[in-house]
């Protein structure tokens, strides 16, 4: 399945290029050999995305955190990366950073979760932003970094407890500059 955007941030509009990457192949890589998928190494540009390729860097690199800490791997899900997706997409559009949601009905991260079919489940979320760097992989890596660094960001990552997990990433211009608002969201599935 492959997503296109237009995402508006400001006056300035970054567009969302047609995606390397589809849902399918994830079951393909591993935290380990993503990399040699040639996509994620190429650069950024200040104006074309592939979405799709970024979220999946942050995918990988999450499972290599808990990797390096001894934890077992967490699974792509789709509804998650929906609901992460969207998160991320109504921040860089509403120009806000939070896990609380001036849209309505999407207010609280437990009514994300609900629009994408899942109530009652053990779950977190963690949001974080940056410039973009070098590839797809490196930005990643930096996001991770953020994340690995707050002590509440890190224990979402490192619980044992979680089996799921969804990245959502939405790119934006400021000043001439090219940021990447993130989102991961995680699930106990049992």
């Amino acid at each position: 399945m492959k997503r296109i955007s237009i995402l508006l941030a400001a006056v300035m509009m970054a567009t969302v290029v047609m995606a390397q990457w589809t849902m399918e192949m994830y079951d393909q890589y591993t935290y380990a050999d993503y990399t040699t998928y040639a996509p994620f190494n190429q650069s950024l540009e200040s104006t074309d995305y592939d979405i799709d390729l970024l979220e999946a860097a942050v995918f990988y690199e999450t499972n290599r955190q808990r990797a390096l800490n001894g934890l077992s791997q967490l699974q792509f899900d789709y509804n998650l990366m929906v609901c992460a997706h969207n998160h991320s997409v109504d921040m860089v559009n509403l120009d806000f950073f939070s896990h609380t949601s001036p849209v309505e009905g999407k207010t609280s991260f437990t009514d994300r979760m609900r629009q994408v079919g899942y109530d009652r489940c053990w779950s977190a979320e963690n949001i974080a932003y940056c410039a973009i760097e070098s590839s797809y992989a490196e930005t990643a890596k930096h996001l991770l970094n953020q994340w690995m660094n707050s002590s509440g960001h890190r224990a979402n990552i490192l619980n044992p407890r979680y089996t799921h997990i969804g990245c959502g990433t939405a790119c934006y211009l400021d000043g001439g500059f090219v940021y990447v608002k993130a989102t991961q969201n995680f699930m106990e599935k049992k």
